[in-house]
């Protein structure tokens, strides 16, 4: 991507702005002290209002500027696209009632302001702790609620409306930035990865916060000043900082860049240019207080949190722990002046990148790394201030995979870091100043940090750097990959062979050995059981009940019932069955996917050794069921993308029509996601075929065939209610539909104590205890609900580095992978009723595929380095967690040094380069088996003593998330 400046536009603000300064100091000297009866400066606020919104809008008509020549059609699309996604997000904030405090701050600032006026805002002894230029937006706001006498959701709607605005016209300006020198794809691509981005999008709706408005102002002043623009991107810099302090971290990187690219006499334009901006801006609430309130604001906010770190998962953090006194030492400094004085080399580093060379993209780099190092660095961080930093790294993202990958890796801590300590928030209150995950998050930003310094000095601009005895070390025991990549087409499928057949059949005799044996233990009614197994027990019994859940899993357990007789086997033997069938399914689905049957086999091997999928097929629940026909469904799509016979094709679309209509009869809700991801690439698939006649019309047969045969079969389902008198007629189905909703209206307020959030799924915090058996003396038996720790944390790491190669290397396979780990994941954020562990498993299985695939490719010498190191970082929780410090540290160190070793003797062609690949692969897969047979016990109720138990449980900690007793 080319990184030329757009031509410049425009004539120079400065005129009209010194007009406009004039006119506000007239208004405000006019105006006079001001008492509690005196003016409320609204007149004043107008003026201020309009000279700043004139010089936003500036701004922002020259950053899009260039795309004046663009196809009105592409950009018609991304309008209306952006638009759509502002209407969601207006429309779901009411289902999340954000942080009670910052929400609460804003509705009242909101509202003061637009009753008393910018003179009459900031009283003493009321809090407001934001400088002036977010609360000309919650003045209109404010307005707003006043006229509509708006309360509750309606005016928590109101009051955000801001940060959505802001949130439109963020993801606009990158798209535009983007388009300059990129292909619109390309600029899309940017854009949605703003808008959809999870960081960003929890911030804005489930926390309510305002960060993208501060975000959108900094980028437009950055924008303004690539363009040569420095009295725009001066005013731009200057509301930043009003809208909040944070926007001061930017200064000193604008300011080193005016220096250096203009002359002593337009530094004083624009220094002059931005003071007035500012005086503008502060104006209307200057009238009756002292002429330096401004700057005991912004000194008191800062001296407000004078702690190391306000739960920002950071370098102060790591050292100093979260939420300490920052007034405390260590060798002899406060961790303030500690924390301070390493901006000092940040913004020399900052400095030297661009003296260096300046573009575009040095000046886009030098933004993110000093919002990041910041961040990092400083103390009295909060966990919100990363936001401007993930914006920033977009167009760097788009140009380098190892900017990608910095992108994909902050937005998930960033994420994690948000949803943590909201809920602490809104629990504990604090965490522990040393928290386990804290630590853990704060440790990986610090290597983020690291490889993102790495990245400007030797790969930013095509830069090489001197080549010195470290960096030629480090190469050396990284090098790249020998192997070239695999052609990035599907390429023909894999013709059967012996070998398949001697796979499934070792994959299905483990799948049925561990899935069957001791089945029936223990001999009682286990964790969900109660209800499913006595539901079964009730169409055996012709009695009518109402569930939530569709037919077809209790059906299942009612035909073992029927067949065997009532007890424990019986109850289970169908989902053992079905949990088999899977192992062997996946083998297939991953075979064809990938074109490997190493891949296949890996996929198929996580599912069979993950400690979740297991408890679920040894007991009468209805998960295995619907995730069995699902992943049938994947099998069936991939088999008519292989079918180019229309004939053919058709019995496949038959046959898919099939397992979607049993797999949406299986379960309420998730099931959906199941039907519109495999629908919605079936029509991809169709409408890029090459270019043939009625291909319309192919697409609209295929929707219909498929989609009434699954109509047809789920019906089918509910056929036990018809049959024995339960139900008359159709209109019976739409009042099971109602029933439902009432049902799950009335559970919504219910707890438990083994549900857990959502965003905890993929770290495997909270798993749930099946059946528990503790006598006080003697051995215990437990069913453990948790998954494999080492696959299902592999399944995270696997599913992000896919995401980062579907965005390199678009295919068809890696876009279903990561849309399909999304889907059945963000489904359930909107969901407030009580949530359990395993509604993760939709998305875990579609990482357990792309982490088949990527052992594959370690084996075979497909992956980079830097893959390689991600599993190892995957690994080393288990070895210190399952080991503890004493032993599992060292057993990590020695895992990093055996492929240091192995990677430094193929740099010297002493080894074959597949080596080090091939040692990550055995490595990650030894560990995975010897969990599977240290936690096989706590799976499938064996009798073991107590302290082996608790040595299996390696999270404890009562009351928190993170516990899995």
């Amino acid at each position: 991507m080319n990184w030329n400046s757009p031509r410049a536009i425009g004539a120079s603000c400065t005129g009209w702005l010194r007009a406009a300064a004039v006119l506000i100091a007239i208004a405000t000297l006019g105006a006079g002290p001001a008492d509690s009866g005196g003016p409320s400066g609204k007149l004043v606020g107008l003026f201020s209002a309009a000279v700043m919104l004139a010089i936003v809008g500036y701004a922002f008509a020259l950053a899009v500027a260039s795309l004046r020549g663009d196809n009105e059609a592409s950009l018609d699309s991304t309008i209306i696209g952006l638009t759509a996604l502002a209407a969601i997000k207006t429309a779901m904030l009411p289902f999340f009632p954000g942080f009670g405090p910052d929400v609460g701050s804003y509705q009242a600032w909101a509202l003061q302001i637009a009753k008393l006026g910018p003179a009459h805002t900031y009283q003493q002894g009321y809090f407001l702790d934001y400088p002036p230029g977010y609360l000309y937006a919650l003045w209109v706001a404010g307005v707003i609620a006043g006229m509509m006498h708006a309360a509750g959701d309606t005016l928590r709607v109101i009051v955000e409306g801001p940060a959505i605005v802001a949130d439109f016209f963020l993801a606009f300006t990158l798209f535009a930035f983007v388009r300059r020198s990129a292909r619109t794809s390309i600029a899309f691509a940017a854009m949605l990865m703003v808008a959809l981005n999870p960081a960003l999008l929890f911030d804005t709706l489930v926390w309510g916060q305002s960060d993208s408005v501060l975000t959108f102002t900094m980028w437009l002043s950055v924008i303004a000043i690539i363009d040569g623009q420095y009295e725009v991107g001066w005013a731009m810099a200057a509301i930043s900082v009003l809208v909040k302090p944070q926007g001061l971290m930017l200064l000193p990187m604008l300011a080193w860049w005016t220096m250096l690219e203009t002359p002593v006499t337009r530094w004083i334009k624009v220094g002059l240019v931005g003071i007035t901006v500012f005086i503008i801006g502060i104006a209307p609430f200057q009238i009756g207080h002292p002429w330096n309130w401004i700057l005991e604001l912004y000194t008191s906010t800062a001296a407000y949190y004078h702690e190391t770190s306000v739960n920002a998962f950071n370098l102060m953090a790591l050292l100093a722990g979260l939420r300490q006194q920052d007034s405390g030492t260590v060798l002899g400094v406060s961790w303030f002046a500690f924390g301070m004085s390493l901006l000092v080399p940040l913004y020399a580093f900052v400095a030297w990148v661009l003296w260096r060379k300046r573009s575009a993209q040095t000046m886009v780099y030098a933004a993110f790394i000093t919002v990041f190092g910041f961040f990092m660095l400083a103390p009295r961080m909060h966990e919100r201030y990363l936001y401007p930093a993930i914006a920033f790294a977009v167009p760097l993202a788009l140009e380098s995979p190892e900017m990608l990958t910095v992108f994909a890796i902050l937005s998930l801590t960033t994420l994690f870091n948000l949803a943590y300590i909201l809920h602490t928030l809104q629990t504990i209150v604090f965490l522990n100043s040393r928290d386990g995950l804290a630590m853990a998050a704060s440790a990986l930003n610090v290597a983020v940090l690291g490889a993102s310094v790495y990245y400007g000095a030797l790969k930013l601009d095509g830069s090489a750097g001197e080549s010195s005895s470290l960096i030629d070390f480090f190469h050396r025991i990284l090098p790249p990959r020998s192997a070239e990549a695999p052609v990035e087409s599907r390429g023909a499928p894999l013709a059967w062979s012996q070998l398949d057949t001697l796979i499934i059949a070792g994959l299905l005799a483990v799948g049925i050995m561990t899935r069957f044996w001791h089945l029936g233990h223990p001999n009682e009614i286990v964790f969900d059981e109660v209800h499913f197994v006595g539901q079964a027990r009730n169409y055996l019994h012709g009695e009518s009940f109402l569930d939530p859940h569709p037919p077809l899993a209790k059906l299942i357990i009612a035909l073992g019932i029927w067949l065997f007789g009532d007890h424990s086997w019986s109850w289970r033997v169908g989902n053992a069955t079905l949990g088999t069938v899977l192992i062997a399914v996946t083998y297939l689905l991953g075979r064809r996917m990938t074109r490997s049957r190493l891949a296949g086999a890996f996929a198929a091997a996580a599912v069979l050794l993950d400690g979740l999928y297991l408890v679920d097929s040894r007991t009468g629940v209805i998960d295995i069921v619907y995730l069995t026909l699902a992943v049938i469904s994947y099998a069936i799509l991939f088999r008519i993308f292989d079918t180019p016979d229309n004939v053919a094709r058709r019995r496949w679309l038959l046959a898919l029509g099939v397992t979607l209509g049993l797999c949406v009869g299986s379960k309420l809700l998730i099931p959906a996601v199941t039907f519109l991801l495999v629908m919605g690439f079936l029509v991809w698939s169709l409408a890029t075929e090459p270019s043939t006649t009625r291909r319309d019309r192919r697409i609209t047969g295929a929707i219909l065939l498929t989609g009434s045969v699954a109509s047809i079969f789920y019906i089918a389902t509910f056929l036990p209610h018809y049959y024995l008198g339960w139900w008359g007629g159709i209109q019976d189905l739409f009042k099971y539909y109602q029933d439902i909703v009432g049902y799950e209206k009335s559970v919504s307020t219910a707890t438990h104590p083994y549900s857990s959030k959502w965003w905890s799924w993929p770290m495997m915090l909270r798993p749930i205890a099946y059946w528990q058996n503790f006598p006080k003396h003697g051995k215990v038996e437990t069913i453990w609900g948790g998954g494999n720790p080492i696959l299902w944390w592999g399944a995270l790491t696997a599913i992000t580095i896919t995401a980062v190669d579907a965005f390199e290397r678009p295919r068809i396979e890696r876009s279903f992978l990561v849309i399909g780990y999304l889907g059945y994941l963000v489904i359930w954020i909107p969901i407030g009723r009580t949530l359990f562990l395993y509604h993760y498993m939709g998305s875990v299985y579609l990482g357990y595929v792309a982490l088949g695939w990527l052992l594959a490719q370690c084996w075979n010498d497909y992956a980079e380095p830097w893959v390689h190191m991600a599993l190892m970082v995957t690994m080393t929780p288990a070895f210190v967690l399952g080991l503890g410090w004493t032993y599992g540290a060292p057993a990590a160190l020695a895992l990093f040094c055996g492929y240091g070793v192995l990677a430094y003797h193929v740099r010297d062609s002493r080894l074959e380069a597949s080596f080090p690949g091939k040692y990550v692969c055995a490595m990650f897969c030894a560990t995975a088996i010897v969990l599977f047979v240290y936690f096989f016990p706590i799976w499938t109720g064996m009798p073991i003593a107590r302290a082996s138990y608790y040595a299996r449980m390696w999270l404890q900690e009562a009351g928190t998330v993170r516990n899995w007793i």
